[in-house]
C-alpha cells in the first residue's frame, strides 16, 4: 500500500482536471483510509472533468470499478485508459441512468454525491443510492451548505 496521502496523489496527478477543495481531501483520507486495500466499488456523482476518477483508482489500488456519472453530456467523450473506469452520462437520480449505474455494478463500498447541487436533489440521491451501500460502505454528500441557503433548496 502506498503512504501517499489523498492530497499528495492529487498534487502529483497529471493528466484530467479535478478540483476537489483540500479541506474535502483531507476529510476523504480520514473517512476511505480503511478502505485503501480493499477491493472496492465506487460512485462519484458529478465528475465535472473526469480528473477525480483517474485519482482514484492510484488511491485504492486494488478498487474493483469506479464509476462516474454526470449531467453534462460532454463528459461522455472522457476516455481512460484504466478499465475499471466506468462513465455513466444522465441525473443520477432517474430511474435509467440508475439503472445504467447498476449495470456497472449492483452495490458500492463508497457513494460520493458531488453533483446534487440542491437540497433536494442529495436527499433523492441518498434515498436511491445508500440501499446500494454494502454493509460498513460510506455515503458522502459534498453540497450539504445546500439545506441552509435557500437559492439551493435549503432554508
Amino acid at each position: 500500500m502506498t503512504n501517499e496521502t489523498l492530497a499528495q496523489i492529487y498534487i502529483e496527478h497529471k493528466g484530467k482536471v479535478s478540483d476537489k477543495w483540500q479541506l474535502y481531501l483531507e476529510e476523504y483520507d480520514r473517512l476511505f483510509s480503511a478502505y485503501r486495500t480493499k477491493p472496492i466499488r465506487m460512485l462519484e456523482i458529478g465528475i465535472q472533468n473526469g480528473g477525480s476518477l483517474e485519482i482514484w483508482p492510484k488511491y485504492f489500488p486494488n478498487g474493483k470499478k469506479f464509476i462516474g456519472c454526470d449531467v453534462n453530456p460532454d463528459c461522455s467523450r472522457l476516455r481512460y485508459d484504466d478499465s475499471r473506469i466506468a462513465v455513466v452520462i444522465g441525473n443520477a437520480n432517474s430511474d435509467s441512468t440508475q439503472g445504467a449505474i447498476l449495470q456497472h455494478s449492483p452495490e458500492f463500498d463508497i457513494v460520493i454525491d458531488d453533483g446534487s447541487h440542491l437540497s433536494g436533489d442529495i436527499v433523492k440521491s441518498f434515498a436511491k443510492y445508500f440501499p446500494k451501500i454494502i454493509d460498513g460502505g460510506v455515503f458522502v454528500a459534498e453540497d450539504l451548505h445546500c439545506s441552509y441557503w435557500r437559492e439551493f433548496d435549503g432554508g
